[in-house]
């Protein structure tokens, strides 16, 4: 529990759930990072406020990492295809084996990995319910649409099947060249819904 003056309960032995003065959070450590992320939001009164966060043991990730997917990505843009960021002594590009086609990737998860990257193809960036059921780890995730235009990146941290949005600039080190992030994507969809009704 988050009381004005401390922190107070016992802690678990891989997550800990905390109450706070603006909802439930849950929060972790491992050895690559840490996270807090909103459960449930709700008013408690006479608690503390808690915001989300993410610490990367290592410093954020160079911004070639994210050069380098978004290239492997645009070699074939009707497939999905999956690129990840490792962690070993530096950060690494881990690019496995993959059965893919224009709506799914399958590929064997490797070691060390802190960030995950898929493409949508020609789709919009969005995350699926399927990624929601795959996705149960301490990790960053992200997923890349629009592939065909000006490519679109959505990024969420992820506390063991809980999920918070972050900014490009909270994981990668440098400018986001080459693609949007969500946001403006969202402006777009949400003019076209007001028009629509």
């Amino acid at each position: 529990t988050k009381y004005p003056d401390r922190l107070d309960g016992e802690r678990g032995t891989y997550y800990d759930y905390v109450l706070a003065s603006n909802g439930l959070f849950i929060e972790a450590e491992g050895v690559l990072m840490a996270a807090r992320v909103p459960v449930a939001l709700a008013e408690v009164r006479g608690l503390a406020p808690l915001e989300p966060k993410v610490v990367l043991r290592y410093g954020r990730i160079p911004q070639r990492f994210f050069d380098l997917a978004l290239s492997a990505f645009l070699v074939d843009t009707s497939r999905e295809r999956y690129v990840a960021v490792a962690w070993n002594d530096g950060y690494h590009l881990y690019i496995p084996e993959q059965d893919a086609d224009g709506a799914k990737v399958e590929y064997l998860m490797g070691d060390s990995v802190m960030m995950d990257l898929h493409s949508h193809g020609h789709m919009v960036a969005w995350f699926s319910p399927k990624d929601n059921r795959d996705e149960q780890g301490l990790k960053l995730y992200g997923v890349v649409g629009k592939l065909a235009g000006t490519p679109v990146v959505q990024l969420r941290v992820g506390v063991y099947g809980y999920f918070h949005p972050i900014g490009w600039g909270d994981v990668f080190d440098g400018c986001l060249n080459g693609a949007v992030e969500s946001e403006e994507e969202k402006e777009v969809i949400d003019e076209m819904s007001y028009t629509v009704t």
